[in-house]
């Protein structure tokens, strides 16, 4: 394959111009480069990629006045049904699109989603690899940490960026040629469609996501959460990234060996001096054990609580409950037996097993999924009525 011809963008008049000419394309190659909290504060969109088939457009957010106006003409092109988005593992790009300017985008076809279908693989294969396998060629990706924020970008950057849409047409294309063949070209019809629903959801304890919260007491977790607040704050004022205000690590270490008071904030290792400086380290100070007033967490919902479920049950009903995990667990090893592991991983991965036990197949798997499952049952002589309704309406 040549080499990709790349177009540059860095106005706002470039960018419609770019919109006007992709307007008749019946379908386009997507990526996007952002920062997500590595050089600055929040997720941060640093570059737009798109190829039509002939021209790679890099469209460069940085020196626009007003990104989330001047791309605008992009974002409608995103929101068209009618051209076909291929993207190559695309839910960080459509949860930042979404978060950011309110992007849903549509009528999206993932590579990603079509290789794992295969089933030749249970783990999600990178552009470079899946590019080396299908293409046999091997893409410089050298340049995949960069600082995408920094300016001016490289030639090798706007490289690298071209390659991540430059192969995407016929990637998707190869793929859909190899799912055709073993009947599944439903089953990524199906999985591109459900991505069109995914939403970005603010989350209102992020602190509940930190590897330290299980280094510490559970009594500790509202100084925890206050430090990991305050910490938060000071790294949105500085626009750094979190780590950069005082290491993950810490966290949990300040809390079980909390400074004293004000002269121990002062002297504490790894904290960014402005949290040494007022208003900061009278906050500090406020968490110190003579002062601090723990507020306490507010009782974890449903979708927050681990198993909640299963925990919920006992007696006849937990019976019931492990009975219908045993059948699961029975046509997984079938599904493996007479497909592959990979196949019954994507039906009855440990997720969707908890899921079907309370919820049943009806509400949790997608049609190609039931498909499976109902000709395993078919093959097997067991019964598929039994998993089909929530937990509360089995008999």
């Amino acid at each position: 394959m040549s080499t990709p011809i790349i177009q540059y963008l860095t106005t706002g008049v470039e960018v419609q111009q770019a919109a006007d000419s992709l307007q008749t394309a019946t379908r386009l190659a997507i990526d996007l480069e952002f920062d997500d909290m590595r050089h600055r504060y929040g997720r941060n969109l640093a570059l737009i990629q798109i190829f039509d088939g002939k021209v790679v457009y890099l469209l460069d957010p940085l020196p626009l006045t007003n990104p989330a106006q001047e791309l605008e003409p992009i974002w409608m092109l995103l929101r068209n049904p009618a051209i076909e988005k291929v993207f190559h593992s695309c839910k960080s790009d459509i949860l930042l699109l979404d978060e950011l300017y309110d992007v849903h985008v549509r009528n999206i076809l993932d590579t990603s989603v079509q290789y794992t279908l295969l089933g030749e693989s249970d783990n999600n294969i990178s552009l470079g690899r899946l590019i080396q396998a299908e293409l046999g060629l091997e893409v410089d990706k050298g340049e995949q940490k960069s600082n995408w924020l920094k300016r001016p970008l490289t030639e090798a950057q706007k490289v690298y960026a071209a390659n991540d849409v430059f192969y995407l047409f016929e990637l998707a294309d190869r793929l859909r040629v190899k799912l055709a063949e073993l009947g599944r070209a439903e089953w990524a019809d199906q999985e591109n469609a459900a991505l069109e629903d995914v939403r970005y959801t603010r989350d209102d304890r992020p602190y509940l996501r930190m590897a330290g919260k299980y280094r510490i007491m559970p009594t500790e977790m509202p100084l925890f959460r206050d430090l990991y607040m305050l910490r938060d704050q000071v790294a949105r004022q500085l626009d750094k990234p979190p780590y950069m205000v005082f290491a993950n690590d810490r966290l949990s270490e300040l809390v079980r060996d909390t400074p004293r008071d004000t002269n121990d904030w002062k002297t504490a290792r790894g904290l960014h001096p402005e949290l040494k400086r007022t208003p900061y380290l009278d906050q500090l100070a406020a968490l110190s054990p003579d002062n601090f007033v723990a507020v306490p967490e507010p009782a974890a919902t449903g979708e927050q609580r681990r198993f909640p479920f299963r925990r919920r049950l006992n007696g006849e009903k937990a019976a019931k409950a492990d009975a219908r995990e045993q059948l699961l667990t029975q046509l997984k090893t079938h599904i493996t037996t007479d497909i592959n592991i990979y196949v019954a991983n994507l039906v009855l991965s440990n997720r969707l097993v908890a899921d079907i036990v309370e919820l049943g197949t009806e509400q949790v798997l997608r049609p190609w999924q039931k498909t499976i499952l109902r000709e395993a049952c078919q093959n097997h002589s067991l019964d598929y009525a039994q998993l089909t309704t929530p937990f509360d309406a089995v008999a």
